[in-house]
């Protein structure tokens, strides 16, 4: 931990996931007291909570007490908005919102998708947050309005928001096996350490002050030509990536 950063106390929803399983063990191990939330039980951490986002009574026991949220917690593909996607994506997200309001969190740490912007023509230049979201189905539509969330709860009840646009992230070796078969996969990619780096800076840095949400781009670094642009991670917290596909995966590209 970084001698400006402080012992948080953390909540990690989605706390037995790809990206939250590692982020959890490792903010436990930087000092930080962290709770896990998850529909099965967190293996690995002192403190965790076994329910579901839709559960409003869980989600509160899970964020009170806590000044830090990091929101992974989501059904995370496309998928039948109103029979799979909506108690997740979007009435968990509602939950964990208000729950954050209830509770006086500092800081809401929410994920979003590269998909909010897939959209985007390709160009020879970065998809900016600043050319706004364009997606092409439910699931990241639910991550648009997640980001959107997010704006509203800072500016409206004083929050430090940061929602994350995710890279594509391997979550298995198939995943990385169509990662590995997609020229435009590999310059989006975001590797398993630069993800737990990412989030650890989101976490630990003093910016952005409560009453302001910013959203920003995690990837690695591309192959070819960047997709998405990160000067905006690495000014606000830090940022720098360090891996190349397929550097940073904790299994083989199939």
């Amino acid at each position: 931990m970084s001698d400006h950063a402080h012992r948080r106390r953390i909540l990690v929803t989605g706390s037995t996931g790809a990206i939250g399983r590692p982020l959890a063990r490792h903010l436990s191990d930087r000092g930080h007291h962290v709770r896990g939330f998850a529909r099965r039980p967190s293996e690995g951490l002192a403190e965790w909570i076994a329910a579901d986002l839709t559960d409003r009574d869980a989600v509160r026991r899970a964020v009170d007490g806590m000044d830090t949220i990091v929101h992974l917690g989501a059904y995370p593909n496309p998928a039948d908005f109103v029979n799979v996607l909506v108690g997740p994506n979007v009435i968990g997200l509602h939950h964990v919102c208000e729950a954050s309001v209830e509770a006086g969190v500092d800081r809401l740490i929410l994920a979003s998708t590269v998909q909010v912007i897939t959209g985007h023509p390709r160009g020879e230049r970065p998809v900016a947050v600043t050319d706004g979201p364009r997606p092409v189905n439910h699931y990241a539509l639910t991550k648009a309005w997640a980001e959107i969330a997010g704006d509203m709860y800072a500016r409206v009840h004083g929050l430090s928001v940061i929602s994350v646009r995710i890279g594509w992230f391997p979550r298995n070796s198939e995943e990385a096996g169509r990662l590995a078969a997609s020229p435009l996969g590999r310059d989006i990619y975001l590797s398993h350490d630069d993800a737990n780096r990412f989030f650890t800076l989101c976490v630990e840095a003093e910016q952005p002050p409560r009453g302001t949400a910013i959203t920003l781009q995690a990837t690695s670094r591309p192959t070819t030509l960047a997709r998405m642009e990160i000067e905006s991670a690495r000014a606000w917290i830090g940022y720098e990536p360090r891996d190349t596909w397929p550097e940073g995966l904790p299994f083989p590209a199939d």
